[in-house]
């Protein structure tokens, strides 16, 4: 394949924000004498449609939680959620595309506020051409619809752009917009690899690129 563009998903794909997450939300329900477990929570991921914190949580209860809880373990992992570094190989990839004078765009099923403010503090948000996230579309993933919109703002059709995704429902969004997905799973994603990907790698550093047209730098 010879891209036009590429494609990156954000969490748990450019940053392991994933796991900060998870270990946010365990505490929380460990706080209020419950578990989740990593094989049930690995199935949220990717999706724009997950239900808040607070209402899981209650559902579970059977009552509101405590939200003086929630908010004293939010203040701990806070922190650590905005120190997350890039993933290895993101970097490399990033600049090898741009260097090829192709455009990058990230599509998110996070919030812009939430998406943007990492880019700027990894200092990566200048190489994209377009950021499209839940709040731009009606329907997130897995639904196709920020993949569509990513590639209308680049002005490219889909068959011609290369995903990098780390989830299942992330992959089934690039797939149904007629892209190619090369998925790069993390700890929690590698529980729930999908089968539709057209390339899974254990990490973005085995990135093939003679066979995606793109000579490495250094190289």
């Amino acid at each position: 394949m010879n891209p036009t563009a590429v494609i990156f998903d954000f969490d748990g794909t450019i940053a392991d924000t994933e796991w900060e997450i998870y270990s946010y939300v365990n505490a929380v329900y460990e706080a209020h004498g419950l578990t989740t477990s990593l094989d049930a929570w690995v199935h949220s991921i990717g999706r724009a449609d997950n239900r808040p914190l607070e209402e899981h949580l209650g559902d579970r209860l059977g009552r509101a939680p405590d939200a003086d809880v929630i908010e004293e373990i939010k203040a701990k992992h806070w922190d650590r959620r905005h120190t997350v570094p890039m993933r290895p190989g993101v970097q490399a990839l990033i600049e090898t595309v741009t260097a090829a004078a192709k455009p990058l765009a990230v599509a998110s099923s996070s919030p812009t506020s939430w998406v943007e403010p990492h880019l700027e503090r990894l200092e990566i948000r200048h190489h994209f051409a377009a950021i499209r996230t839940r709040d731009h579309v009606e329907h997130g993933k897995p639904e196709p619809d920020l993949f569509y919109a990513a590639a209308a703002v680049l002005e490219i059709d889909p068959a011609e752009i290369l995903v990098i995704e780390d989830s299942k429902h992330g992959c089934a969004a690039a797939k149904a917009a007629g892209m190619t997905c090369v998925v790069v799973p993390n700890r929690i994603t590698k529980l729930d690899i999908p089968t539709d990907a057209d390339l899974v790698l254990d990490s973005l550093e085995d990135f093939p690129y003679q066979d995606f047209n793109l000579h490495p730098l250094g190289f």
